[in-house]
């Protein structure tokens, strides 16, 4: 599927959700720095966040998981963040636990560098 962005150019759908991810995750950080944020990103939070992106990324490399899925898995990624930083640690770490169930990648065409 082909994707026409706003200036008429077409982009393929498999390159559309990473760079909207990028987006929203960017957009978090930046939200997060202005609204003046101090708290701490526990360590538990880092381990499962690290592994829920490289879940989603190779996922979405092996386009085993519908795109939609992968959207999904990212917003509740996004969510999981903002319940760490806000203190709510055991409810992130239930959320990243939730994005994990997507469950192993069925093949990578190519290897991670």
């Amino acid at each position: 599927m082909v994707v026409r962005t706003v200036t008429g150019a077409r982009v393929p759908e498999r390159r559309v959700l990473p760079a909207l991810a990028l987006v929203a995750c960017l957009a978090t950080a930046i939200s997060a720095t202005a609204q003046g944020q101090a708290g701490q990103f526990a360590r538990e939070c880092a381990l499962k966040e690290t592994m829920a992106i490289t879940l989603i990324e190779d996922h979405g490399a092996a386009e085993d998981v519908p795109a939609a899925r992968l959207s999904d898995a990212a917003i509740t990624m996004l969510r999981a963040r903002s319940a760490c930083y806000e203190g709510r640690e055991g409810e992130a770490l239930a959320l990243y636990q939730s994005i994990l169930e997507l469950g192993p990648v069925a093949s990578l065409g190519r290897q991670r560098p």
